[in-house]
């Protein structure tokens, strides 16, 4: 079995070569990946510029905002008729002590 031929080698490039010591040294050129928010100033003005107050601001609900009164109703269908759910309960007994109880109740309909 004969061995595959190689691709061919890719031509060189010729770039032009790049040097910091040529770049101008008055500022004119501007590296900064991201806009900056602040406007340059001009020979004699003082420019004060701030952090950005939008960046970490957070914004009040909506109106439309709803809190439910309580948790859900743990309950399911089983059938047409029936039902089956989970409820919390308390009753105050005789001597005045106050009884806490997860009820699981089963409803049937007739």
């Amino acid at each position: 079995m004969p061995i595959a031929d190689l691709p061919p080698e890719p031509p060189a490039i010729a770039a032009p070569l790049f040097d910091l010591a040529q770049m101008p040294q008055d500022g004119t050129v501007n590296l900064h990946a991201v806009k900056p928010r602040c406007p340059v100033g001009r020979p004699g003005e003082i420019v004060v510029c701030a952090t950005n107050p939008e960046k970490e601001r957070l914004r009040p609900l909506p109106d439309t905002y709803e809190t439910p009164d309580g948790l859900p109703r743990a309950q399911m269908g089983l059938s047409e008729n029936s039902s089956l759910g989970v409820e919390l309960d308390s009753a105050t007994l005789g001597s005045g002590q106050v009884s806490n109880r997860a009820m699981v109740r089963y409803k049937l309909k007739f």
